[in-house]
């Protein structure tokens, strides 16, 4: 009775070992299924960034060539060949910020007027724009140039999207660069990486006939000096 309770349980036992290692080899099998589900998931998710990478190039592309006339596209693209490095500044924040100055600035605009006056204003009023007049060593603007500031900025960025500020030194740079520091600052408190920002120190002439659009005009308690003005061009070129 002995040895057939023993082999019974030898049975058993050996029945538990060929179930153990089959439970295994199955638990195995699933843990390559597994791996491989993911590895395809993966490569899947690549090609679908890929296409997507692809895609918004392309819309970018195309938006681009849109929205710049090759007269201005080419306009930055001789600027921006003539200021590559970033801007000296003492505003925190202001890193990636490149600055131009007036001597590499105006070749590049006289030839890109087509009546070769350097007419900057007359030039530039057709891109998005938004004006901040600031008075001599003033540090306050008109509420309503800044909620017309935040509505230029707050709309979709493209990858080649920039921001010009110009600021005339008319009356001396060190004023014309402190009144393009607070505009810079009143871009990156919206959101603007500095990176997409190009500091313009440009003395354009300013004339009243140079501008279209009465609301680019001084306003009530604005100062009436109109080369206090910092412009904002968005260029999405």
């Amino acid at each position: 009775m002995k040895s057939g309770r023993g082999s019974v349980m030898a049975g058993w036992r050996r029945g538990l070992a060929v179930m153990g290692l089959g439970a295994l080899l199955l638990g195995s099998v699933g843990c390559v299924s597994h791996e491989a589900e993911l590895a395809s998931l993966r490569d899947e998710l690549a090609r679908q960034r890929a296409e997507l990478d692809r895609l918004r190039g392309e819309m970018n592309d195309g938006l681009t060539l849109a929205l710049c006339n090759p007269e201005l596209r080419q306009l930055l693209e001789d600027v921006q060949r003539e200021c590559t490095a970033p801007a000296p500044s003492s505003s925190p924040g202001a890193a990636g910020v490149g600055q131009c100055t007036t001597k590499q600035i105006r070749p590049a605009v006289i030839s890109a007027d087509p009546e070769h006056r350097g007419r900057f204003l007359k030039l530039m009023s057709h891109l998005p724009h938004e004006v901040v007049y600031i008075a001599k060593g003033g540090t306050e603007v008109a509420p309503y140039r800044l909620e017309r500031l935040h509505r230029l900025v707050r709309r979709a960025l493209l990858q080649s999207t920039v921001f010009l500020v110009v600021s005339s030194p008319e009356d001396g740079e060190s004023e014309s660069l402190r009144r393009a520091e607070m505009v810079e600052r009143m871009l990156r408190d919206r959101q603007v990486d500095g990176a997409k920002i190009r500091r313009w120190l440009y003395a354009y002439p300013a004339a009243k006939s140079d501008i279209d659009r009465a609301a680019d005009l001084p306003g009530l308690g604005e100062t009436r000096d109109l080369f206090r003005g910092v412009w904002v061009f968005r260029a999405d070129c």
